[in-house]
């Protein structure tokens, strides 16, 4: 091979290094956005502030799924009800049953991640990392 195309060649690698990480760290800032999310609606001092902060999980979801395509149906209808739990014990003031509901959501977080692709893992990495200042 002569050294332009050695280099073309190199240059090409890069690119497509570059662009794979650039995906993962999206991803994962795009899933940080949803365990932030998920931490509003804990951290909500009224019914209006939980609808607001379930609208934004569920839009974060939304707009994970169609950029990741990240979960199963199966997947999102689990992560639905644990959120529906979620939402119900903020409401009620129920704070032992709230940090419960976290850490099955963290669970399901977790599980998932270990089935996807290395991009939709980096966005499921991403929720866990947005959950840590509530599950800690």
């Amino acid at each position: 091979m002569t050294k332009p195309r050695i280099i073309i060649a190199a240059l090409a690698a890069a690119v497509l290094l570059i662009s794979g990480c650039s995906q993962k760290y999206a991803a994962e800032r795009d899933g940080k956005k949803l365990g932030e999310a998920v931490c509003d609606l804990r951290d909500a001092d009224s019914p209006a502030e939980a609808d607001e902060a379930l609208a934004d999980i569920n839009e974060q979801m939304d707009d994970l799924a169609g950029k990741y395509a990240f979960y199963t149906a199966e997947d999102r209808a689990d992560i639905q009800n644990n959120l529906a739990d979620f939402y119900e014990h903020v409401i009620q003031g129920q704070p032992e049953l709230v940090q419960q509901d976290l850490t099955v959501l963290e669970r399901s977080a977790d599980n998932i991640a270990d089935d996807v692709n290395e991009t939709s893992s980096a966005a499921w990495e991403g929720v866990l990392e947005g959950l840590a200042d509530c599950t800690q």
